[in-house]
């Protein structure tokens, strides 16, 4: 189980890393994160982003995930991720 920290506005918010079947490195994180960094509805006007620095966070994130599968062992993340994202995994 690989974790990593994503700080945001100075919070840390735990995420995963897990790899593609083309063992790239992908970034999981909770939808408490997604929460935060898009607490707007997205519109014709608005992209749902906090700011700026919101936008940038979410472009290193492959997939929002509810918190409670970020504390799954790592085949059984993979199998959650799978049911979303079959191209992206075996």
């Amino acid at each position: 189980m690989i974790i990593t920290e994503i700080n945001y506005k100075g919070r840390d918010y735990t995420c995963r890393i897990v790899r593609s079947n083309e063992d790239e490195e992908l970034i999981i994180a909770g939808t408490s994160l997604l929460d935060v960094l898009m607490p707007y509805p997205a519109t014709d006007g608005s992209d749902g982003f906090a700011d700026k620095e919101a936008e940038k966070v979410d472009e290193e994130i492959f997939f929002y995930t509810a918190d409670s599968n970020l504390r799954l062992p790592d085949d059984e993340l993979v199998k959650e991720l799978k049911e979303d994202n079959p191209e992206w995994f075996d």
